[in-house]
């Protein structure tokens, strides 16, 4: 297998093996939309085969880490529209990587809501990353299967 030459992938036709893995980077702003560092980050990146993004919140609820993109509101969208449109007008392909964190994260980065997750239960032994610092998961609030 040689790494540089041409795959197809499903429906798609790489133009290499080459994938770029998701990486977190923490560069949006404090209402999760990217800026014009983020369309240059990915579109140096094209001559990979596959792009795959950077975890996106998918919703408010979702966010887990501070300055972590969003795909929700409207200027999220406007923005990520930005990096799809050069990443493929320079021949790139990219896929979004869509989280949400569950009880990873913590009130200071969520406008003091308490993350959401299947359980009522803390991360413990380690601290979180937060735009305050390093601080102690909090409980997480349990969601309500009955909300359904």
């Amino acid at each position: 297998m040689k790494l540089l030459e041409p795959i197809k992938l499903a429906n798609l036709d790489l133009k290499n093996k080459m994938v770029m893995a998701a990486m977190t980077r923490s560069r949006a702003d404090k209402n999760g939309v990217i800026g014009d560092i983020t369309v240059q980050y990915y579109t140096q990146r094209v001559s990979a085969g596959l792009i795959i993004s950077e975890a996106i919140n998918i919703s408010e609820q979702a966010i887990g880490s501070p300055f972590t993109p969003g795909i929700y509101t409207e200027k999220q969208v406007s923005a990520w529209k930005k990096v799809t449109k050069s990443v493929h007008d320079n021949g790139g392909l990219i896929f979004a990587q869509l989280w949400h964190t569950g009880r990873v994260g913590h009130s200071i980065d969520r406008n003091g809501v308490l993350p959401v997750a299947p359980s009522a239960i803390a991360i413990e032994g380690v601290q979180h990353f937060t735009s305050q610092g390093l601080k102690d998961y909090e409980i997480s609030k349990r969601i309500d299967k009955s909300r359904n």
